[in-house]
């Protein structure tokens, strides 16, 4: 198994800790950085818990007393695949647990072993605990209780399972005192007789009113029990003396062993925070968490498990992208497989009978996926085959362009030459339309022709090649032309709205014209002026406001995937590496996040899903990213490691990390007076690698003793190999 660290988060008195965090403002500080939640949604905190790639999933929420488990007996398998229609949790149960009578003093929470998609919540007070572990198996959803009086004289521990619709789900005893008391049956709405929970190991099981099991472990000193609570996905009252037998722990077991087997096969990182490395891995995680089969066919990601459980594109081209990324080439390509083949006849791709219908980025979001997997894996094959969709798509496009290339009053308007009007999302506005002819839609389907070009050269289409040049630079001159034009100026500096010469909206998508889109260079003018405009305000726990749907709140994914990857590939790592950190600070201790909230601690008007998908794929996208980066004909290294992470004793590594040029790997370990290590080029055809070399900024580099020839750049920290293929050794002399 990796060296994936635990990490555990406390929350005391059943309060959660929304104190100011240490990193507040932490953009124009020089403090040390840190994770500890400070500024997290308030309660209920939510984690999914499924099998990898499984239907059947239960919505955990966690409170400060209590647990609800909410689920949906329906799946995508009964939805028209790619439209948003979600199936609709409507059972739920609370889980409440005791201690002699009363609620517990203290509860914490976090991910099992700090990234695995399983809850843990302790219960405790005076030496006496009661440990939950939930996670979604094979057959249940399953709930294990650990419970250990550690005090000196007899306790009791309760816990009720109820639920507050009194004219569905039902206790049978209730009915009648000699029937089962460990159940809880549909009632109405389903099968009477289906199972929707039962528990397992009390000692007593007292039968409190028609909607509720309760169970009583009555614990000597120094005794410890082990109870559980089982949500099968499909059973019946007839089945209850079977499934009571049954081993779950076995079970239990076999579904932790599957989320192992599943991070084994990606890329081994090491960073030396643990609570950075488990986001990284939780994100990964929950890459499969939000992705279950929409058909035969095809397997599909979603946004979100509840709100958004539908596939859509924009999130499931990212997750492609990512797991090409980590290594994870066959589970990126089936996953993608849907939305590549959501086209119209026309050519139309950005899915005119899907979630994303008139959001004309789409193209862009799958060609870039597209073009990455080839890059990543070499697959000719695979870029020959969907190569007819990019060709269609250029086309098709270039059909809506010509529609606004129509002078008004002899005329150029800002709209010439653009995609016509079309959906925003992400809080894009027109004036109060969320319809118009949006910037940042545009930045991505020009991105996606460009990409057409590039694959017809790749594939040598020498008769499309023409074509699509003409296509290509058309549209990025009429694009260019209205960036400019449409610009609005402001304090000095000009930044890119979402609408040309309008301030409405959100600042959602403007910075993709740097990255990955390259429509401007990455010092332009205008990228400079967008990042000031988007910096100029700033949430109290450091993150962007305005970048979404809520004016005064934040969509906290896009501190990441719009401006820290920004200034990321603009080398300003020192910025980029707090927001990621901000970023963190606004997870719950699950590592999860709603879509999107206010801007202070506990903030209560959390919106979207609970458990947004946007936000753990730009966190583990990002830390890709900062550890191994490719741009143009360059790869850097250690691009936007956090300096903290050189102190003396602590190391970086990434092993096998896929990258446009082959796999890589590195390790940076420090000590007090030398940082030494590796890169392993050996099947890397990279002709310039840049491997940074991010201090602790009260050390700096002497000099590098190396068995290649090596140009050190000591003022940007720097080390540069060229034309090399093999292992490099290497040590730096620091002060």
């Amino acid at each position: 198994m990796k060296n994936i660290v635990i990490s555990f988060l406390l929350i005391s008195n059943c309060l959660f800790v929304s104190a100011q965090t240490k990193n507040a403002n932490a953009l124009n500080k020089g403090e040390k950085m840190e994770v500890d939640f400070g500024y997290a949604f308030s309660t209920p905190h939510r984690l999914t818990v499924s099998m990898p790639n499984a239907s059947d999933k239960t919505l955990v929420d966690v409170y400060p007393d209590k647990l609800r488990l909410k689920w949906s007996y329906d799946n995508l398998l009964s939805i028209p695949a790619g439209s948003f229609c979600t199936p609709n949790p409507k059972w739920h149960v609370f889980i409440t647990p005791e201690l002699d009578g009363k609620k517990f003093e203290n509860c914490n929470w976090q991910r099992g072993e700090g990234w695995l998609p399983i809850v843990e919540t302790v219960y405790s007070e005076q030496a006496v605990t009661a440990k939950m572990q939930i996670i979604g198996a094979e057959s249940a959803a399953l709930v294990r209780i650990d419970m250990a009086n550690n005090d000196t004289k007899e306790h009791s521990i309760s816990i009720d399972c109820s639920n507050d619709r009194k004219t569905t789900i039902y206790n049978p005893a209730w009915v009648q005192s000699e029937w089962d008391s460990d159940v809880l049956l549909a009632g109405m709405e389903d099968r009477a007789d289906r199972i929707n929970l039962f528990m397992l190991g009390g000692d007593e099981q007292p039968v409190k009113d028609i909607t509720t099991i309760s169970q009583v472990w009555n614990l000597e000193p120094g005794e410890k029990r082990t109870a559980w609570i089982v949500r099968p996905y499909v059973a019946y009252h007839s089945q209850l003396n079977t499934l009571r037998k049954q081993d779950w722990e076995k079970e239990f077991n076999k579904a932790k062993e599957a989320w192992y087997d599943l991070i084994q096969e990606a890329v081994e990182i090491h960073i030396p925070d643990p609570v950075v490395q488990n986001a990284f891995y939780a994100g990964l995680a929950d890459c499969f968490i939000m992705r279950e089969p929409v058909s035969s066919e095809y397997v599909a990601s979603t946004p979100g498990t509840e709100k958004y459980r539908a596939a859509n594109t924009g999130e499931a081209s990212i997750v492609a992208i990512f797991l090409d990324q980590v290594g994870l080439h066959l589970d990126a390509e089936k996953g993608f497989q849907l939305i590549a083949d959501m086209q119209g006849e026309d050519g139309n791709w950005n899915d005119p009978k899907g979630w994303a219908h008139y959001m004309w980025a789409m193209s862009g979001f799958k060609s870039w996926a597209l073009m990455e997997h080839y890059r990543m894996t070499g697959d000719v094959d695979y870029l020959k085959s969907l190569y007819p969709r990019m060709l269609a798509s250029s086309r098709w496009q270039e059909t809506q362009r010509a529609k606004t290339r129509k002078l008004v009053d002899g005329q150029r308007t800002p709209d010439y030459g653009l995609m016509p009007r079309g959906m925003g999302d992400c809080g894009l506005w027109d004036g109060d339309d969320l319809f118009g002819v949006f910037l940042p839609h545009n930045i991505w389907a020009v991105f996606a022709d460009s990409l057409t070009l590039e694959a017809a050269r790749i594939l040598g289409k020498d008769n499309d090649v023409e074509e699509l040049s003409q296509i290509h630079r058309t549209a990025l001159t009429d694009l260019k032309w209205s960036l400019e034009d449409g610009a609005i100026s402001e304090n000095g500096y000009r930044w890119i709205p979402g609408v040309a010469n309008k301030t409405d909206g959100s600042r959602w998508g403007a910075l993709y014209a740097a990255y990955p889109c390259a429509t401007l260079p990455a010092h332009h003018e205008l990228i400079n002026g967008t990042i000031s405009k988007i910096e100029s305000f700033i949430s109290p726990g450091g993150i962007p406001v305005n970048t979404g749907w809520l004016k005064d709140g934040l969509w906290v994914a896009i501190a990441l995937d719009n401006l820290a990857e920004a200034l990321l590939y603009r080398n300003e790592g020192d910025k980029a590496i707090q927001y990621l950190y901000a970023t963190l600070n606004h997870a719950s201790p699950l590592i999860s996040w709603c879509e999107e909230r206010g801007q202070q601690p506990g903030a209560t008007d959390a919106t979207g899903d609970l458990q947004h998908l946007w936000t753990p794929l730009s966190v583990g996208r990002f830390l890709r990213d900062a550890l191994v980066m490719e741009d143009g004909k360059k790869l850097h290294l250690a691009r936007g490691t956090a300096r903290q992470w050189l102190d003396d004793g602590k190391k970086i590594s990434a092993l096998d990390m896929p990258t446009h040029f082959g796999p890589v790997s590195y390790e940076l370990q420090s000590s007090k007076k030398k940082v030494s290590g590796y890169i392993d080029l050996s099947n890397n055809t990279a002709k310039e690698v840049v491997l940074h070399i991010r201090l602790p900024k009260d050390k700096k580099i002497v000099s590098v003793d190396s068995d290649v020839n090596l140009e050190l750049d000591a003022q940007a920290q720097t080390v540069t190999v060229k034309n090399t293929n093999k292992k490099i050794e290497l040590n730096l002399v620091v002060k």
